[in-house]
């Protein structure tokens, strides 16, 4: 079994190789340190579901197997952290902590194969919680991508076995389950490969600067002949720019890694998120309707978390930028309390609010950025408050004719913050410690974004605690006053949502779960369509079918992607007297630059995937006529 962890030579330089494999452990095991809770968890919650359906000591015999795996996991990446042990032992430690991973696997493995249920919605929930187990492989095990192919296959193929033993009503779920098993794996390697490509650059670089260093040395002990040195420098300068374009290419690496996951990860959440939304709107008992919740919150929250990766991606970047709208912050205050007054009533606490009357109806700044910041202060407070209160303030510090700067506390009565924590809590990656993370869960990205759209905004942020008696996070920032500007009334996408839409749709979609859900979101919204699977198939239903009135285009297909065939389209529409054909782009890339790169290509909207039902309703609403 150890010679899956042999690291791969031929795609490693060797003279780093041995660092790089160093460095792929260690990322494994910090990676998997939050999975391991994540599947004791998820197993637990899957015994709570199926604990009536199966038998007794099967049910007992698997928690307590997938118990030991976890303990056996804390056992062996402690000791691997120690400093305490020999170095063979270290490294012994460290390859027994992947085993214990596919063991782990393997116990999903035998789940999927023992445990599998009779009834239909059980089946769904097991179904969704080994694709996400599978689906979460690709960020923690994509280091060591032997390791996250028999981690996927440990997991997926017992469940396909299980299926063609049901009978063949299964076998196009077995299909559907190996199609995913393959988009993990490529999914898997496009991570690895950028994974080792950017530890490749980052160690030469380091033998760079030690060379570069080296050179310094040299130069200063041969100062003595000018001609050698004006050699020296004009050499050291070369190296320099040289090592200047490898620094930019990993950048480069690493935006594009980032966008290649965001794509990755954002398809199959789409497919996810979108069926049960879709399933939520149907006919479903009291039970049924919870786990579909839970799955979906669940979702939901992985989502959150990705989008916040990716925005703190863009903002140590340097590419967030700030907008300058008019908006109403006391507006803005009302909506987030409604938004929020669900989540904190499930905590037993109430959401209040102060609002100085002197603040200024309308004020110029960026809304959406904003309402994160609240958003980010407001969800931290609920979630560490119990059975309390979490008030929002506004007062007014200052106030003229064109400038207003004010100060927004969000005030809790939870949990406290020890002073000592309170110095490193807007630190990336932090919490107060680590049974915070354990118990509330959460990446410790939150508060880090805020500090730095705070800093963005020329403002200033704090925090006021003590344990046991709640906390009190402020933020001072100053806005433009707009005297004659009001806030544009948002009647029209706020109508009710029954109303039906008219038009017939094509829909240009590539990946087979999704095509499914678009088209079942836009059966319920009410329009006709017809699938496309690429832009060349888009552009032949187009030259023969005149009567569609909007085009929802994705990106990234084969044969012919979404940018050529609206590219075409336009082109067409230049060299004829055919009306401009709406375009809408419905796709998975949702990093900085996405957007403006669908517009530039001809395309008239774009919503970003995972789609949700009633934003594709407000964009379509927005172009199409209402019947």
């Amino acid at each position: 079994m150890l010679k899956i962890f042999t690291q791969d030579s031929s795609t490693v330089n060797s003279k780093n190789s041995s660092k790089i494999w160093d460095e792929q452990v260690k990322l494994v095991a910090k990676n998997a340190a939050i999975s391991n809770v994540v599947s004791l968890v998820l197993a637990l919650l899957l015994a709570s579901v199926l604990w009536e359906e199966m038998p007794f000591l099967v049910m007992i015999g698997w928690l307590a197997y997938m118990t030991l795996i976890a303990a056996l996991r804390i056992i062996t990446a402690y000791l691997e952290k120690s400093k305490n042990i020999s170095d063979h032992l270290h490294d012994l430690c460290g390859r027994w902590y992947l085993i214990s991973i596919l063991f782990a696997a393997a116990g999903w493995g035998v789940a999927a194969y023992l445990l599998f249920p009779e009834n239909h919605v059980d089946q769904l929930i097991m179904a969704f919680v080994l694709s996400g187990m599978a689906a979460g492989g690709v960020p923690v095990l994509s280091p060591i991508i032997k390791i996250y192919y028999a981690y996927v296959a440990l997991i997926l193929i017992p469940l396909s076995v299980r299926l063609y033993q049901l009978g063949p009503e299964y076998h196009l779920l077995i299909i559907l389950v190996l199609a995913f098993m393959f988009i993990m794996a490529v999914a898997g390697r496009r991570v690895n490969k950028a994974m080792i490509s950017t530890l490749e650059l980052r160690f030469h670089n380091e033998s760079l600067v030690k060379f570069l260093s080296h050179a310094r040395n040299e130069s200063e002990d041969v100062n003595e002949e000018l001609a050698e040195e004006i050699e020296s420098r004009k050499r050291i300068e070369k190296e320099l720019k040289a090592a200047k374009e490898i620094a930019e290419t990993a950048s480069k690496t690493k935006s594009e890694f980032l966008a290649n996951m965001s794509h990755e990860i954002r398809t199959p959440m789409n497919g996810v998120l979108g069926t049960l939304q879709l399933l939520k709107d149907s006919e479903l008992s009291e039970s049924q309707r919870e786990y579909v919740s839970i799955a979906y919150n669940s979702g939901e929250s992985l989502l959150a978390i990705l989008n916040d990766i990716l925005d703190f991606s863009k903002i140590e970047a340097g590419k967030m930028t700030l907008e300058s709208i008019p908006f109403s912050l006391e507006q803005t205050i009302n909506e987030l309390i409604i938004l929020l007054k669900s989540k904190a009533e499930e905590r037993n606490v109430k959401l209040v609010s102060e609002i100085d009357n002197k603040v200024a109806k309308v004020i110029k700044g960026d809304s959406v950025r904003i309402r994160q910041i609240l958003t980010n202060l407001m969800t931290n407070a609920i979630k560490f408050t119990e059975n309390g209160e979490v008030k929002i303030k506004l007062t007014v510090l200052d106030i003229n004719d064109a400038s207003i700067r004010v100060k927004l506390e969000v005030i809790d009565t939870g949990i406290g913050i020890p002073e000592e924590a309170q110095r490193k809590l807007f630190n990336s990656f932090t919490q107060a410690d680590g049974s915070t993370t354990r118990k509330y869960g959460g990446t410790g990205l939150g508060l880090a974004i805020v500090r730095q759209l705070v800093t963005m905004m020329h403002g200033r942020l704090g925090v006021e605690s003590k344990p046991d008696e709640g906390s009190c996070f402020w933020v001072e920032l100053a806005f433009e006053i707009l005297e004659q500007e009001t806030i544009e009334n948002e009647v029209e996408q706020k109508q009710d949502s029954d109303i039906v839409l008219k038009g017939r749709i094509l829909l240009v979609e590539d990946n087979p779960v999704n095509q499914v859900v678009a088209k079942k979101m836009l059966e319920k919204i009410g329009l006709e369509y017809e699938l496309a699977n690429n832009g060349k198939e888009a552009l032949e239903y187009l030259a023969t079918d005149k009567e569609f009135k909007l085009v929802l285009m994705d990106c990234q297909m084969p044969v012919m992607d979404g940018y050529e065939a609206t590219t075409e389209i336009r082109n067409q529409e230049k060299n004829s007297t055919s009306t401009h054909l709406t375009v809408i782009a419905m796709t998975a890339n949702a990093m900085e630059g996405d957007k403006e790169q669908c517009l530039t290509a001809g395309m008239d909207d774009y919503i970003a995937k995972p789609v949700k039902l009633a934003d594709l309703r407000a964009v379509l609403g927005k172009w199409l006529n209402h019947s």
